[in-house]
């Protein structure tokens, strides 16, 4: 039997970047995360797609990672990505985050080459962990199809799990599909599903997930906490609602990422945290201002 889940209101963090040379700015990064577990979270994702991973070297990962545990984060509080194209690097970071006894490594499968089969993808992971040797941490395997072209359908998990067992520990569901994760909540119940949009978290929940891991958790933590301890409750239709809300208000003035590390440098009042790395580009002022706007009409904290 796997051990509980190590957290269950998780945001996938997003990076400050300082101006001029684009260099992490741990600072900032640190404050938010002590923010964020103030505010309702019990763990942090820290380089998943809102946190600009694949903008990130391997050596900018692992120190912005010991950067955050010096600061005070607890490494069993993190969950750390370390999907990259090549296996080599992954390789490098899980056993990073192993050694540092970080919660586990979000695994993004190889992300470059479209159209591989399921037998490639399963050989990429199967070399990942071979790799880590004695330092392999807990995966999360973590399924993004529209932004990575590569699918983790249920048959691959399938086979991951009867190779790996326990060590196979969690699951991100980005592709917004329902039909995905009820399978994989029907097929491999011990599992532990994250769903990466709370517009799907009460409903993840009831089918017996343990939480979600989304952008916008960095801005409503709180509202996504009351969800999680009220989910059995009589108002958790009604928090859902909300908080659903707030997740749709991201979406329209642009690209999720942008929109995020906007609120969060309106939250924190550090212009700092509105650009991300080249080629993305940060939300206009106006857009800025009407997002925030909207965001506390719908009572969000902070803004």
């Amino acid at each position: 039997m796997p051990p509980e889940a190590f957290a269950h209101v998780l945001p996938a963090m997003t990076t400050p970047f300082k101006p001029g040379n684009l260099e992490v700015d741990t600072k900032l990064l640190a404050a938010h995360a002590k923010w964020l577990l103030a505010h309702g979270c019990d763990g942090l994702v820290l380089f998943g797609t809102t946190g600009e991973a694949a903008s990130l070297s391997v050596a900018e990962r692992k120190s912005t990672l010991e950067s955050l545990l010096e600061a005070g984060i607890a490494a069993c509080r993190i969950l750390v990505g370390t999907g990259c194209c090549a296996n080599a690097d992954t390789v490098e970071l899980m056993r990073h985050a192993a050694r540092l006894e970080c919660a586990g490594a979000l695994l993004l499968p190889p992300f470059f080459y479209k159209g591989v089969s399921e037998a490639g993808t399963a050989r990429a992971y199967e070399l990942a962990i071979a790799g880590c040797g004695s330092h392999v941490p807990p995966i999360y395997l973590y399924h993004i199809p529209q932004v990575s072209g590569v699918s983790i359908g249920p048959d691959l998990v399938g086979q991951l799990i009867d190779r790996h067992g326990d060590l196979i520990r969690g699951y991100k569901d980005s592709s917004g599909q329902w039909a995905n994760t009820a399978e994989i909540l029907s097929r491999f119940p011990k599992l532990h599903m994250y769903v990466g949009s709370e517009q799907l978290l009460l409903d993840n929940l009831r089918a017996g997930g343990v939480g979600c891991i989304s952008a916008s958790a960095n801005v409503q933590p709180a509202g996504l906490r009351r969800i999680y301890d009220g989910w059995r409750g009589p108002d958790a239709a009604a928090l859902q609602a909300n908080a659903t809300e707030v997740r749709l208000a991201f979406e329209k003035p642009g690209p999720l990422l942008p929109a995020t590390k906007a609120m969060v440098g309106e939250i924190h009042g550090e212009p700092t945290w509105f650009t991300p790395r080249p080629p993305l580009l940060p939300l206009e002022a106006p857009a800025r201002a009407a997002l925030r706007e909207k965001l506390h009409g719908l009572g969000v904290e902070g803004l």
